[in-house]
């Protein structure tokens, strides 16, 4: 089976393309400016040196969070647009287990961490089983290095492998409050890996767990400031004006002023478009 797997949901993100165990084609680059079009030319670029095309494939993988919000929702919309003219089998990938693959050869417990900013990750924790598996012991969640290290604490007394960018953030805090149980993965293995995405996503589909293109959606784990500030009748165009109140943009723009070239009112303040 000829499975593509998509990783956006992270600063290092690619594409990657394996038929069967075998690794067909992998890039991986800086997905910090994510946008469509240069998630669909790594796409094109995998395919090609692959000696393959789109209608060749069997199956899709797609990384679903949680991480980025705008780079889980840039793949989710690739993905629906690829399979609309070809129905093939689409498996959603937790981000956070795909990470931890990374690392399951150790024997040790595995703590990914994605960085989520304002002084927490995603994190989740898996336990090592004979033969170089993984089960999940904690599910994926939103929390403070500080609190993650005191339910680690816990729990056990033996060595965690940590990995991740948020594990490169916070590593003096996990050292400072774990001491010799923080074991750390190498650097180049702090993101996951679209490879491995296609791997466990074609785990998933032979299992029967393919999931429904139409309906998918990313996992957060975390609201974006976007619905908290709406649910507390914050607008953008309001929170603008409170940012910039009595002091000029670069545009020159001032409170109660719409920004150069553009209108006073309406529009779509999504940071996000998706083709159809």
């Amino acid at each position: 089976m000829k499975i593509l797997g998509i990783e956006t949901a992270t600063g290092l993100g690619g594409v990657a393309l394996i038929e069967g165990e075998t690794l067909r084609a992998e890039y991986r680059i800086d997905m910090t400016m994510m946008h469509a079009e240069r998630l669909m030319v790594l796409i094109d670029r995998v395919l090609g040196d692959s000696g393959r095309v789109l209608d060749d494939l069997d199956a899709l993988a797609v990384s679903i969070g949680p991480g980025s919000f705008t780079g889980l929702r840039v793949a989710v919309n690739t993905v629906k647009g690829l399979v609309v003219g070809k129905p093939i089998p689409v498996a959603a990938v937790p981000t956070l287990e795909a990470l931890a693959w990374n690392a399951s050869a150790g024997g040790y417990a595995v703590c990914p961490m994605i960085d989520a900013k304002k002084q927490e990750v995603y994190a989740a924790l898996f336990s090592s089983e004979a033969g170089g598996g993984l089960k999940r012991v904690m599910e994926d969640q939103v929390i403070s290095p500080e609190a993650l290290c005191e339910r680690l604490s816990k729990s056990s007394d033996s060595p965690t492998v940590f990995l991740g960018d948020g594990a490169s953030r916070y590593r003096e805090v996990l050292q400072e409050r774990l001491g010799h149980r923080a074991v750390f993965a190498p650097a180049p293995l702090s993101g996951p890996l679209p490879s491995m995405v296609a791997r466990l996503g074609l785990q998933r589909i032979q299992r029967g767990e393919a999931s429904d293109a139409r309906t998918l959606v990313p996992v957060y784990v975390r609201r974006s400031d976007a619905e908290v500030n709406w649910e507390k009748g914050v607008t953008p165009r309001k929170l603008n004006l409170k940012r910039n109140r009595d002091q000029p943009s670069e545009h020159g723009e001032r409170e109660g002023e719409a920004p150069s070239g553009s209108a006073s009112g309406g529009g779509d303040a999504s940071p996000y478009k998706s083709s159809r």
